[in-house]
Parts: C-alpha cells; sequence; structure tokens
C-alpha cells in the first residue's frame, strides 16, 4: 500500500478511515497496518488544516482588537489623571470600553462562523443542483412478495491466479 493521494479512497480522510476499518484484516494480512496508519494521520493532518488556519486568524484578530482596547484604555486612564476628571465617571468608562472589546470580539466570531456556514450552505446548493437524483422514471418497480422463486449461480471454466 504505496501513498498515492490520486485515487479517490485517498482524497478524503472520512472515505479513507471507512475503507480501513472494512479491510482491516487484509491490511493486518499483508503487514500494511503501518502505512495505513501513517496515511491516515497525514489526511487527518491535511483536512484539519483549514480550521487551524480559521481558529489562528480569529485569535489572531481578538488580540489585534484586544490591544485596540488596551490603547484606549491607557487613553482614557492618562486623560483622566491629566485632567483631573472624576473616578466614577473614568471608572464607568473602562468598563463600558472592556465590555465593548469582548463584545467586537463576540461578533467579529460570529461574523466568521456565519460567514463559514454560508459557504458550506453554498456548496451543499451547487452540488444538490449539479448531482443527478438517481431514482429515475420507470425504475420505482416493486418485485411481488413471491420473488424470487428460487436462486442459483453457476461457475464454469473459471480460473484464477495472483502474481
Amino acid at each position: 500500500m504505496t501513498e498515492n493521494r490520486n485515487t479517490a479512497t485517498d482524497t478524503c480522510p472520512s472515505t479513507h478511515f471507512i475503507d480501513t476499518i472494512k479491510s482491516v484484516a487484509t491490511m493486518r494480512a499483508f503487514g500494511w497496518t503501518q502505512e495505513g496508519i501513517r496515511l491516515n494521520f497525514g489526511l487527518i493532518n491535511d483536512s484539519q488544516q483549514p480550521a487551524y488556519l480559521l481558529t489562528m486568524i480569529q485569535r489572531w484578530l481578538a488580540f489585534s482588537l484586544q490591544l485596540v482596547v488596551a490603547m484606549l484604555s491607557v487613553v482614557v486612564v492618562t486623560l483622566s489623571t491629566q485632567l483631573r476628571s472624576n473616578t466614577a465617571f473614568t471608572g464607568a468608562s473602562l468598563i463600558a470600553l472592556m465590555s465593548f472589546g469582548d463584545n467586537l470580539t463576540y461578533i467579529i466570531r460570529m461574523w466568521t462562523t456565519l460567514e463559514t456556514s454560508i459557504g458550506a450552505v453554498s456548496r451543499l446548493k451547487s452540488f444538490s443542483e449539479k448531482v443527478k437524483p438517481e431514482d429515475q422514471e420507470g425504475e420505482d418497480v416493486v418485485p411481488p412478495k413471491e420473488w424470487p422463486q428460487r436462486g442459483e449461480i453457476q461457475i464454469n471454466g473459471v480460473s484464477a491466479s495472483y502474481e
């Protein structure tokens, strides 16, 4: 079992995982276990890269927003100490500023989640429009209850070999 990522089973981690479960006895018999494990790890790693990148971008954006809020807080504190303003107003403005930063981070995170979900819905919609349904006109024949009367398989003159 070589690592060839051009086959249909190797392009999708879930498909390859299901195929591995179905053929685990064969893989053990031929000694392909380590190669299968290595291939599964590679496919899982490849499938998780977009989610990892999205999480990294969201964390970076949240960090950037928190830095902006921290700089605004420093400005508020500096102005309040230099202008000798009311401490109650300063405290209230700092609390409002911190909750504004948290709310802004939450809104950005929900926006990216919404955008990801809309992309998934778009892919599902295009899939449903492009793929023809399997049930065709005239294929709804229901066999009678007594069918089949009997079954038989005949094999004549068959030879097989393994190289």
